[in-house]
């Protein structure tokens, strides 16, 4: 096995639970949970704004990928627990003064029942932000070869929409935080060096 295992840049159990003027509260996966996974670090934090509107992040990071033990999209995990995508897709989201001053995301408008939720998730695998599963497959190949690393992380947060709203609200909500969230990982996941 010639890949590196390429060590997260901070362990996620130092991740902030105040960002801007978000409030967090950690959360933890059950123990069967992370063992399917076969992730190497995880931060899972429930983030309320002042208004009490809350955005979940959930970001797992893998040393090595390989098969059996890589990411798995949201796109396939979330509808495997029940939500129906409403709406699926991709949105830029701007990020003045990070990533060129746009990032490109995977967006989910969910159901189930009678709750709405909305998501971003993306993948950020060694220097660069992927949406896709053939983009993770293909630099994962490319990476491996070329430079011997095939770590990466998934990012995913999710807000719901609240009754009290529309789904506007929850878009900018999920967009405000997502700007805030991106330098602040960046401390954590290992980037193109």
């Amino acid at each position: 096995d010639f890949r590196e295992k390429i060590p997260i840049t901070r362990p996620f159990n130092q991740f902030p639970l105040m960002v801007e003027q978000w409030s967090g509260t950690r959360q933890t996966l059950p123990l069967e949970i992370v063992s399917t996974l076969d992730l190497s670090d995880y931060v899972v934090v429930d983030y309320s704004n002042p208004a009490g509107k809350v955005v979940n992040l959930y970001v797992a990071y893998y040393e090595s990928q390989k098969k059996g033990e890589s990411i798995h999209s949201p796109a396939t995990c979330l509808p495997g627990r029940g939500w129906i995508f409403k709406e699926a897709g991709t949105t830029i989201i701007p990020t003045p003064g990070y990533n060129g001053g746009q990032t490109l995301v995977n967006r989910a408008y969910m159901q189930m029942l009678d709750n709405y939720q909305l998501s971003y998730f993306w993948f950020p695998q060694r220097g660069r932000i992927l949406t896709s599963p053939y983009q993770l497959k293909l630099f994962a190949f490319w990476d491996a070869l070329i430079r011997q690393r095939t770590d990466g992380a998934l990012v995913r947060v999710i807000t719901p929409v609240y009754e009290t709203e529309g789904q506007d609200d929850a878009e900018m909500r999920l967009q405000e935080f997502t700007r805030q969230i991106l330098p602040v990982l960046a401390e954590y996941l290992p980037g193109d060096s």
